[in-house]
């Protein structure tokens, strides 16, 4: 399955994964929100170290999901798409963490700068995270595409061949 084939379910997956997110924010701040500004929304009830403990939590459901769910957030679960490395194979921990942090960059303007990328990127369908880590998403049903083998070594009597040369 080609990149493309998967940018409506990309969109998709981003839009439940947005939502399990104010999910969390919503729940933070009914948790540890400051009371004396009851009658005010939550996200206005919010102190600096509550803001700070909100975005560590965002960061670790990507990070975490990502990471031990092969590739796959609630999201991409839901719509059968996965992460995995450019060259083939599950993106591990590392690639998985990069593309986390560089989601502060794609999720700017309401996730206006990774559309944008999605679509400048041409059939790579990458974002700023995706580039950054060298990982695609892609459908899920397909298995991972492993690296390919090294080449077998060539034969004994071609190597003699070349070194008489």
């Amino acid at each position: 399955m080609q990149q493309s084939d998967v940018l409506g379910r990309r969109i998709g997956a981003a839009i439940i994964d947005i939502a399990v997110v104010v999910l969390i924010i919503l729940l933070v701040g009914g948790i540890i929100g400051n009371d004396t500004s009851a009658d005010a929304p939550d996200s206005a009830r919010f102190g600096s170290l509550d803001r700070l403990v909100i975005l560590v939590l965002v960061f670790a459901y990507y990070f975490a999901t990502e990471a031990f769910w092969n590739g796959q957030t609630i999201g991409k679960k839901v719509l059968d798409i996965r992460v995995e490395r450019v060259s083939g194979g599950l993106a591990g921990p590392g690639p998985i963490f990069i593309r986390t942090l560089v989601r502060a960059v794609d999720g700017l303007l309401f996730y206006l700068v990774a559309l944008v990328a999605v679509l400048a990127t041409g059939e790579r369908r990458q974002r700023l995270g995706d580039m950054a880590a060298k990982t695609r998403v892609v459908s899920a049903s397909n298995p991972p595409e492993q690296p390919g083998a090294p080449p077998p070594p060539p034969p004994d009597e071609d190597v003699i061949a070349q070194i008489m040369r």
